[in-house]
């Protein structure tokens, strides 16, 4: 799991959000409203859909966030990746983001 995680507001333009993946060296991060309370997520392959960067983030990110709760096992992050086809889960603790699992880290923890 990465944490402290990076997060991004539905406002922000899209070329702001290119540099801080660049920058952080991630490729998603979650789209959180001003409570905290997850939206969305965006990724650099949602970014790399469109070359306008005026764009903003709530423009490009996905709306369905999957989810894993802090203490579930890496088999259950998985199982979620593999069912919904996606490469990252947001990590949740007590209905507050506290982290993100890429299908990296997954590789990674099974190469230990």
């Amino acid at each position: 799991m990465s944490s402290p995680v990076v997060v991004t507001r539905k406002g922000t333009l899209i070329k702001h959000t290119k540099e801080l993946l660049n920058r952080k060296t991630i490729n998603a991060i979650p789209v959180l409203d001003e409570e905290g309370t997850i939206e969305g997520i965006i990724s650099s392959s949602d970014i790399a859909k469109s070359h306008d960067e005026t764009l903003k983030v709530e423009d490009l990110m996905t709306s369905q966030v999957h989810i894993v709760l802090k203490n579930n096992r890496v088999k259950d992050a998985a199982q979620i990746m593999a069912k919904h086809q996606v490469h990252h889960l947001v990590v949740m603790e007590e209905g507050k983001v506290i982290g993100m699992v890429s299908s990296l880290d997954l590789l990674k923890a099974l190469a230990e």
